[in-house]
């Protein structure tokens, strides 16, 4: 217990010096947590294994409270210079494929079961007030948020905006819907009742590739200044930006799925980190090409995939149509078949396509929109796509869109464009002795064609595109 003292009291004694303070605590168990000064109130020992920390009104009161507590501590207390981002705030290692870490505990939580903070999206704290329209970031979009530091490239908070980095340090954050995405695809998820042993209702995350765990309660959330769904249902934050409204991870007993929710709602935050030495899972030097995002799906030619159609601002958003060999979405109106009856003699030689029947790069709608490297992907490249992943149709943030999963894991969606699927251009003719087809990129919902292959469209149907890149 004097060691302890003493480290409360060295602590105490560098906050007088240092403008931002954080309140360490360290067991005997060799657990600990973090605490900043300004929603500390009082400090009380227990007998039986250590200090309980409460919160302070003011720096002058947790000094005040702190000397009464230690008065039997003599002598001059030496500043204690404690590095906390490694090991305060315990993680575990889910075996993830982008490497991601996951909290042990909620941020503003000292013990995996308790709530911890309610926070509204791109605020750094809790708060008083949760009311209707309370949220800091209430009815801006996302140009508006862009434009102002809040969000990146990526749609994702950035780390000033970023309560668990800012509450915890540099090396943790509010997890990417991405990441959310990722932790309830390669976990099992098992509903944990209010006597299974954390003393709250919740889901234990399970690696399906390590076995490791990590519990997650039912915090319920704060909504109009009422606690909702307190103990029944979980709501987590994301990183990613909706606009009014963010991407959260939604427990209960009966499913597990990512949703949104407003930004004026105030929900707990499970941090994350990365393992050293670990690629980001989104790195601004190497998933952005000219501006433009994209996935790698680990495919043989490492042809690397937008995570976008043309046009499109979400991955709900078909985007741009367009007729196949003209760049503009502005159609001249003696255009409005396109190249439909065109040979490949004629393509060619109007500049239109390579004598392979490919689209040349001033014909190519991507190449003309996006610049850089980017085009079109060929027949061959729509053809390894699906040859070398996984589809499946699923409601993504409410819209019908087919859920396409690399070898590697990686993830990229694509809207339906109709009610038989997916399709966006292909830069490749059908046939070259057909003179009215191109082939197109193409997913068929399986519960109205069994036919999972590529497709063909007359060249004069206004479809979208997904553009590629190549390393």
């Amino acid at each position: 217990m004097k060691k302890l003292l003493m480290f409360f009291a060295m602590v105490m004694t560098s906050i007088t010096m240092m403008a931002q303070s954080q309140f360490y605590v360290i067991l005997k168990d060799g657990s600990g947590a973090s605490y900043p000064e300004n929603i500390v109130d009082s400090l009380t020992f227990n007998d039986q294994n250590g200090a309980k920390i409460y919160g302070f009104e003011d720096l002058a009161k947790s000094i005040a409270q702190l000397r009464r507590e230690v008065d039997s501590l003599k002598g001059i207390m030496s500043i204690l210079a404690v590095d906390t981002s490694s090991y305060i705030h315990e993680y575990v290692d889910l075996g993830l494929p982008s490497g991601t870490l996951w909290a042990t505990c909620n941020v503003g939580a000292k013990k995996p079961s308790d709530y911890g903070y309610y926070i509204c999206w791109g605020e750094t704290g809790p708060k008083s007030n949760y009311g209707q329209i309370s949220g800091r970031w209430n009815g801006e979009d996302r140009a508006s948020l862009r434009s102002k530091g809040v969000i990146d490239q990526y749609f994702n908070l950035t780390s000033q905006y970023d309560a668990a980095t800012v509450l915890w340090g540099e090396e943790w954050r509010t997890p990417t819907g991405e990441e959310l995405e990722e932790l309830v695809r390669y976990c099992r998820q098992d509903w944990v009742p209010e006597d299974g042993g954390y003393g709250v209702c919740g889901i234990k995350f399970t690696s399906i590739s390590n076995g490791k765990n990590i519990f997650i309660p039912c915090a319920g959330m704060k909504r109009n200044n009422e606690d909702v769904m307190v103990g029944s249902r979980g709501y987590y934050m994301s990183a990613t930006s909706e606009g009014s409204f963010a991407t959260d991870l939604y427990l209960s007993q009966e499913s597990v799925n990512i949703g949104s929710r407003s930004v004026n709602q105030g929900i707990p935050i499970r941090a994350v980190r990365k393992r050293a030495n670990d690629r980001p899972f989104v790195d601004p030097n190497d998933t952005i090409i000219n501006g433009h995002a994209y996935v790698d799906l680990g495919l043989p030619s490492g042809t690397l995939w937008a995570t976008l159609n043309i046009g499109a601002d979400s991955v709900q958003n078909v985007g741009n149509r367009y007729l196949w060999g003209f760049p503009s979405t502005d159609i001249p109106f003696d255009a409005e078949n396109g190249w439909k009856g065109a040979s490949l003699d004629h393509l060619v030689q109007y500049n239109v396509t390579d004598s392979t029947g490919t689209l040349l790069a001033d014909r190519d709608a991507a190449t003309e929109s996006w610049g850089g490297q980017w085009r079109m992907p060929t027949h061959e490249e729509c053809e390894e796509l699906l040859a070398n992943c996984e589809t499946e149709f699923v409601t993504y943030k409410g819209t019908l869109c087919c859920k396409v999963t690399g070898r590697n894991g990686h993830v990229m969606y694509v809207p339906s464009t109709d009610d038989n699927g997916c399709s966006a251009w292909s830069s490749s003719i059908y046939s070259t002795t057909n003179d009215t087809r191109s082939y197109t990129f193409h997913i068929f919902n399986p519960e109205l064609i069994e036919d999972w292959t590529n497709d063909f469209a007359e060249r004069n149907k206004l479809l979208p595109i997904r553009p590629v890149v190549n390393r």
